[in-house]
């Protein structure tokens, strides 16, 4: 876990959600101005994000939450974030990604070793690699 980018006091970033700012920048810099725009009234408290629950494609993810992202013109993103020390007073973001085939919370099971079964484990990483070549993202 790193420091978030930019001048957040309460949100932190896993590296592999700065990936996923720096490949989403390259895809739309209209998208990534807005995630930044939530992200920045998350840390202020102003936004709070929907709780995720225990699914089995991805693991118990019910420490996390997901913040909506809406751009006109743009397919819908998600970013998950899950609690630190039980409340997500201070956030770190696990995952921003277009919400086609659950993408974003796949990854957030996948990158927090929530998917621990190893068959659903392969289930989850053969259906990552499917969705991210769909969307040319391979």
């Amino acid at each position: 876990m790193s420091e978030a980018p930019g001048p957040y006091q309460r949100v932190l970033f896993l590296e592999e959600a700065r990936a996923d700012l720096r490949a989403l920048n390259e895809r739309s810099p209209v998208m990534l101005r807005e995630v930044f725009r939530l992200l920045k009234l998350l840390d202020g408290g102003a936004i709070s994000p929907t709780p995720l629950r225990d699914f089995g494609k991805t693991g118990d993810l019910t420490d996390c939450g997901k913040i909506v992202v809406i751009v006109d013109g743009e397919p819908e993103h998600r970013i998950v974030v899950r609690s630190v020390e039980g409340r997500f007073q201070v956030s770190e973001i696990v995952a921003v990604e277009d919400r086609t085939e659950d993408l974003p919370y796949l990854l957030a099971g996948v990158r927090l070793g929530r998917i621990t079964d190893p068959v659903r484990r392969s289930d989850a990483q053969r259906k990552l690699f499917r969705v991210r070549r769909m969307l040319g993202r391979d």
